[in-house]
């Protein structure tokens, strides 16, 4: 069975910490695991329930930057790993400029090793041609 990628933006790495507030008022903090322009995906350190759909509000602090955003869980439930999927649904200009420059950021080495791994597979490729 091939499982299809659905995601709209790549998903990157980001160690970080999340507040994850359940509208109108449930706190549980924990850490998030990756993040993307559209969303993330979070751990809570405590057994958690929310259901898919649910709107939730999250602060996300990693790499010096604090993030205030609006989603909806796209996939949760009473999940033993305490994992949650967010899909982000309302996020200011200013926060989505943030967003973007932190992506940027975390992308940056990303791009830097695909390029330093196409160099040495080159480089390996005309050794063998010689």
């Amino acid at each position: 069975m091939e499982l299809t990628e659905r995601r709209r933006d790549p998903r990157y790495l980001c160690l970080g910490q999340v507040k994850l507030i359940r509208l109108p008022g449930i706190v549980w903090t924990g850490r998030i695991l990756d993040l993307s322009l559209g969303g993330c995906l979070i751990e809570i350190r405590s057994l958690v329930y929310v259901s898919r759909g649910s709107v939730v509000e999250l602060t996300v602090q990693t790499r010096g930057t604090a993030l205030r955003m609006l989603g909806k869980v796209t996939f949760g439930g009473r999940l033993p790993s305490g994992r949650i999927g967010i899909s982000f649904t309302r996020l200011s200009s200013g926060g989505q400029r943030q967003l973007t420059e932190l992506i940027a950021e975390m992308e940056a080495p990303v791009v830097r090793n695909r390029m330093s791994l196409l160099q040495r597979q080159r480089g390996s490729k005309r050794a063998t041609d010689l």
